[in-house]
């Protein structure tokens, strides 16, 4: 079994996950926990992980968007390190079905990590698997009723890796809960190779594919106001819409709401500044509207699982915070 508290010192076995998914799952959640995977073994020019799509029942699932995805029977899943749930906008139905809850109740009784993207926590939590764990979960939705434990114990951070407990908020966190996992089990510095691979391959506005223009505007507005920020009225003001529109928008196409994406499109632009300059600390905070070093500190680590420092390129001065 790997250890997920620990970093390897030596050549580390492969990471192998599997991703257990429910009906209507959200494929975007999937899609951004499978490509740091396949970078991580395309940087280290071997299988530093593997991973298999499995289901219940071995048959094609369609996700919420209504791509057909294949699958292998969970019962005859490979040995794993790593079980990650994967389900869909309404956990509290999928909670009840007893082949889901026996499942999970045996799962969470192996000897390895058990982890949800977005919603599905509140599956994990339904049942009684995230009893004593800190974990991070999404805003349950107000429209469903939810029961679970009071040894919750929720922590306000995109995603939490807690001894043998993986959760995150939602799609726009996965990435960082696998890069969490890889630095892990292989060492920080494949994660930040990754990284910096990432943001010379990435484009100046990263736009939704087939998104609303009024979402595409919103995005663009806020990349041309990282430094003086705008307020969340303001964007919705500009694009003529209400605020409460703005954030339907946001829930529905990103999975997160207007703020924490301007937040998470700060702490990306401060990111490739730090790799790509050699600007004080200081002045990079600044230009990504953080009004100060402690504030912006703390957000970078809950956002990216590292200190600021550990992103700042080799030949870069060190900056006292």
């Amino acid at each position: 079994m790997l250890t997920l508290t620990e970093s390897c010192r030596q050549q580390p076995p492969t990471l192998r996950i599997g991703f257990w998914l429910l009906e209507d799952f959200d494929f975007y959640a999937l899609a951004n926990a499978l490509e740091p995977l396949r970078l991580a073994n395309q940087m280290a020019g071997r299988s530093v992980c593997q991973w298999q799509i499995l289901s219940l029942e071995g048959r094609d699932l369609n996700a919420s968007n209504g791509i057909a995805t294949a699958t292998t029977r969970l019962d005859q899943v490979q040995p794993l390190d790593v079980l990650i749930l994967c389900g869909g906008d309404n956990p509290h139905a999928q909670a009840e079905s007893p082949a889901v809850r026996q499942q999970l109740h045996y799962w969470a009784a192996q000897p390895v990590g058990l982890g949800a993207l977005g919603k599905a926590g509140w599956l994990l939590a339904q049942t009684g698997a995230l009893d004593g764990f800190r974990c991070s979960l999404p805003e349950p939705d107000p429209s469903l009723s939810f029961s679970t434990s009071s040894d919750l114990s929720p922590v306000a951070a995109p995603f939490c890796v807690d001894r043998q407990r993986l959760t995150c908020v939602g799609p726009q966190a996965v990435q960082g809960l696998m890069h969490e996992l890889l630095a892990r089990s292989h060492g920080r510095g494949l994660v930040l190779r990754m990284e910096k691979h990432a943001t010379r391959q990435a484009r100046p506005l990263q736009s939704v594919h087939n998104a609303p223009a009024k979402l595409q505007a919103t995005l663009a507005l806020m990349n041309e106001h990282l430094t003086r920020t705008l307020a969340i009225d303001e964007l919705a003001e500009s694009m003529g819409i209400s605020r409460r529109h703005l954030e339907r928008l946001f829930k529905r196409n990103l999975g997160c709401s207007p703020s924490r994406h301007y937040l998470d499109l700060r702490l990306q632009q401060a990111r490739q500044l730090l790799q790509t300059t050699k600007r004080p600390m200081k002045d990079i905070a600044q230009q990504c509207g953080f009004v100060s070093l402690q504030h912006f500190f703390r957000c970078y680590r809950q956002y990216f699982g590292a200190h600021a420092r550990d992103h700042v390129e080799a030949d870069q001065p060190a900056t006292r915070s």
